[in-house]
């Protein structure tokens, strides 16, 4: 699991673990089907996040396919 998720909204950065993703949050998602957690995901790269940290990117516009 991810031990850091830092949301810049301004910006649309979204930094995990020190791993910048520079895109519009609209085009990274949450989704389900791993036994440990919400996962992350953008583009090919993907991470396990905290439920805290998956309503965090949610609410900061990242799309929630659960």
């Amino acid at each position: 699991m991810a031990c850091s998720v830092e949301i810049h909204e301004k910006s649309q950065v979204i930094i995990v673990d020190g791993v910048s993703f520079n895109a519009p949050f609209k085009e990274s998602s949450i989704e389900g089907g791993h036994p440990h957690g919400p996962v992350f995901r953008n583009g090919t790269a993907k991470a396990v996040v905290s439920e805290e940290d998956a309503a965090r990117l949610i609410s900061a516009g990242v799309i929630d396919r659960r």
